[in-house]
């Protein structure tokens, strides 16, 4: 099959990715993870036994709070990625997102790059995904094409104003609360990679979507991956715009949001997984880590390392004393004086 320019784009972007999160040569923005520390808890009264680590969202038990999220299909390569990643969510038990599926409604030879995610995880929890610019008839059609339990609309305006090719405008919210009032499964309203402030929850409360994936910053960055990718010039240069999850997740609290969060962008490890969760977080989910694992290591290497996490996760909450989700959202943090800067500053604009 002769690949279009989109599929050599699907490319680019899975082949900038990895390289970028291989170097570890990407911007730092904001507070990360490391600004975040527990309070150590010398006496659990429980034991690992006892935990429960699993969340329930859009009325589904997820076994385990984390999922593979979003990155790869539309391509020869990029479908093989999205087959083995299907083959180790389904040996793991975890959810499962494919990358946009805008290319599959243009270039419907495209669709088993996305289709065979379905058939290595027939019984498993996916997410379809398209830009949230999309009517509802294209919505269904991606949703009917991996036979989706859920569909991330994702909102991308930094990474479209880098690319080359990308769109110019930009009038999403009326688009969005037809979706939300019309789509078969729950719909998830999704950043790519630059985070969500007080004032974007404050919005997506009135679209009222099953749940809000933050897209915090220090994941797999866009705009750097679109600047390499073009030879752009320095004058648009988004290197250090946005915000991190976990400034997201504070704004969140700020903003009094009531929808569930789904907390992405930079999670590396268990220890990000349980942080993000006491930030308020019901899901987590990791592209970029989760993809180099596969590129350079193998698929036993990224079931290996998903295996690691599902044994500490229960470890770390009897560390802290929390039998479930609810109750370790209740235990104290220590903020960093940077972090605490941002919450006053954050604070004091509203």
């Amino acid at each position: 099959m002769t690949e279009s320019a989109q599929s050599h784009r699907k490319d680019e972007h899975l082949s900038l990715g990895v390289k970028l999160w291989r170097q570890n040569t990407m911007p730092v923005i904001g507070a990360t993870y490391d600004d975040v520390r527990w309070l150590p808890n010398t006496f659990p009264e429980t034991s690992v036994s006892e935990v429960d680590v699993s969340t329930k969202l859009f009325e589904h038990h997820f076994k385990w709070p984390f999922y593979i999220e979003a990155m790869t299909g539309g391509s020869a390569l990029t479908g093989r990625i999205n087959m083995e990643l299907a083959e180790v969510a389904a040996e793991s038990n975890i959810a499962m997102a494919v990358g946009s599926q805008s290319i599959a409604l243009k270039e419907p030879e495209t669709r088993d790059t996305f289709t065979i995610v379905r058939k290595k995880n027939p019984n498993g929890f996916l997410f379809a995904n398209l830009g949230a610019d999309h009517p509802i008839s294209n919505v269904r059609t991606a949703i009917d094409m991996i036979d989706a339990n859920a569909i991330e609309l994702h909102v991308n305006a930094a990474q479209e104003l880098v690319m080359a090719e990308g769109d110019r405008k930009f009038y999403w919210l009326d688009n969005l609360a037809e979706i939300i009032a019309k789509s078969p499964v729950p719909v998830i309203i999704k950043e790519v990679g630059f985070g969500m402030s007080q004032s974007t929850f404050k919005q997506i409360a009135d679209l009222n979507p099953a749940a809000i994936n933050v897209g915090g910053a220090n994941g797999t960055n866009f705009s750097i991956i679109e600047q390499r990718r073009n030879r752009l010039s320095e004058a648009v240069n988004l290197d250090h715009y946005g915000l991190s999850t976990v400034e997201s997740l504070l704004e969140a609290k700020m903003a009094k949001n009531n929808l569930p969060l789904i907390a992405t962008g930079g999670i590396q490890s268990v220890n990000h997984v349980i942080t993000s969760l006491m930030l308020g977080a019901s899901l987590t989910s990791s592209a970029g880590f989760m993809l180099t694992t596969l590129m350079e290591k193998g698929q036993k290497s990224l079931l290996e390392e998903i295996n690691a996490w599902q044994v500490a996760l229960p470890r770390l909450f009897t560390l802290l004393g929390a039998q479930n989700i609810t109750e370790l959202q209740h235990k104290p943090l220590i903020y960093s004086p940077n972090l605490q800067n941002f919450i006053a500053q954050q604070k004091a604009s509203q």
